[in-house]
């Protein structure tokens, strides 16, 4: 990759904002500690007392031993997240005990947004269009064990001496697991719940974002293993590694393992099957990165520690989120405007398609700037396609789907494919707003009216104008 690449990259991101660098540790010293788990539920607990509006959290569940695995979700008018047309982030870490910057991280990531919300243009600006999802520590029981160490493996485990980042299911791999460990089953359960856009798990070790695959099987350990969306993932992991301050550097940070540009495919780094990065990724269209965030593991300095990690990740950290509003964005709806779930997004060209999980028909699927043919699919429902869809660097492309049931004049269409370029009406709007008072006064919501036959016929009238004009 060029300089010229690089800072354009750089610049596409940090450049566009002007996000007012503070460390909340100044105000909560403790965040500089090697805190408790307790302290962790503690000041979520605080931060939705403080901003109700913006903060709401939960527990997974309990560990074995008793712990629970504290989440927050942090986003304006949050009591409405789930209906909200925002995509969500999900940010976890501490998924290896021993493992510890990203617990310091996250915290301290959880109060800079709610304390700034009111003060800072920029964040206000996120937090309007993005839902943020954090969960400081996966592995607290681990945690808890581990012992102040850069190399060793004290702590790494859960209780039950599993290895969370090769408990999850691998699409590699055929057959049922019969057990996974209970912090990996709730977090397997949380992702159902929680279908985010983007994610990062944060581990420590080295110095470096990784990017899928982790593991494939007919690529040996070492040899490089393409995702359908690598150059995606490459440009996203340059996003976080060229917008941290040191991540990108060509030497050999930690003593081993000189990355380009701070990245690495994981194949090619070391393999890794039953990896949660994989699994969010194929099974959950939660495009997810790992980040390694310094070489020793647990070091001794926690104020050192947490004051360099906060410093050098806080550009990149935002400056990551805002992808989750790239690519295309939009709702699948019905004739008479109910959200469709379950409806497949396909872009010609990428063997991975994404499901549309969102409860209210909406849907984001990230892409690099380009032109590409999208349709959409659902059972029961005719395929809508459009081509040659624009997509541009820095903001989304937006597009609604409105699926016609096959059940309706089916005498008359049998099960051809509807070209979205002459069914689909033209109604898409940015959902930046409430749809229900729009679609009262505006026309172009009048289509919803129309029976499903009428529509059908239009479509094909339409579709015979275009071959003879």
């Amino acid at each position: 990759m060029t300089l010229v690449t690089a800072a354009l990259i750089v610049l596409a991101v940090v450049g566009s904002n002007a996000l007012e660098f503070w460390d909340p540790a100044e105000e909560f010293p403790e965040l500089n500690t090697y805190f408790d788990n307790n302290y962790i539920g503690k000041s979520f607990a605080t931060l939705q007392e403080k901003h109700p509006d913006l903060v709401k959290t939960s527990s997974l569940g309990k560990t074995p031993r008793g712990n629970d695995m504290h989440e927050i979700t942090i986003t304006s008018d949050v009591s409405n997240w789930r209906t909200a047309n925002k995509p969500s982030v999900k940010y976890v870490a501490n998924m290896h005990g021993n493992e510890v910057r990203g617990r310091g991280l996250l915290l301290k990531f959880a109060y800079y947004l709610a304390m700034s919300y009111d003060s800072d243009q920029d964040v206000r600006d996120i937090m309007d269009t993005t839902v943020f999802h954090l969960l400081p520590t996966i592995n607290p029981d681990g945690f808890a064990s581990a012992v102040h160490s850069c190399s060793g493996v004290s702590g790494r485990y859960t209780s039950d001496g599993t290895d969370m980042n090769r408990d999850f299911p691998s699409h590699w791999q055929s057959g049922t697991r019969l057990k996974f460990a209970n912090e990996t089953k709730m977090l397997m359960n949380y992702a159902a719940r929680v279908p985010a856009v983007l994610g990062i798990s944060f581990h420590d070790g080295a110095l470096v974002t990784n990017y899928p695959w982790d593991g494939a099987p007919d690529i040996a350990s070492g040899k490089y293993a393409a995702s359908p969306d690598d150059a995606l993932f490459i440009n996203m992991a340059k996003t976080y590694s060229l917008n941290h301050k040191s991540m990108y550097k060509p030497a050999a940070q930690c003593g081993h393992d000189d990355f380009k540009d701070g990245i690495t495919n994981g194949n090619k780094w070391y393999k890794v099957f039953n990896g949660m990065q994989d699994w969010n990724y194929m099974y959950n269209d939660c495009f997810e990165v790992t980040i390694e965030l310094g070489c020793c593991k647990y070091p001794s300095d926690a104020a050192a520690t947490f004051g360099d990690v906060w410093s050098d990740n806080f550009n990149s950290m935002f400056a990551f989120s805002k992808l989750a509003n790239s690519g295309i964005k939009g709702r699948v709806t019905d004739f008479s405007g109910n959200p469709l779930k379950d409806v497949t997004i396909t872009v010609s060209g990428i063997d991975k398609t994404i499901k549309v999980r969102h409860p209210e028909g909406y849907f984001w699927r990230p892409l690099l700037a380009g032109t590409y043919n999208v349709s959409a699919s659902k059972h029961g429902y005719y395929t809508l396609s459009r081509k040659s869809v624009v997509v541009q660097e820095n903001e989304p492309t937006l597009m609604n789907f409105i699926l016609i049931p096959k059940s309706q004049d089916k005498g008359m269409i049998g099960d051809d494919t509807i070209d979205n370029d002459t069914a689909d009406n033209d109604n898409t709007d940015d959902g930046s707003k409430d749809n229900t008072e729009k679609d009262k006064d505006d026309p172009s919501s009048r289509s919803r009216d129309l029976s499903p036959s009428v529509l059908v016929v239009v479509s094909i009238l339409f579709g015979v104008l275009r071959t003879f004009c």
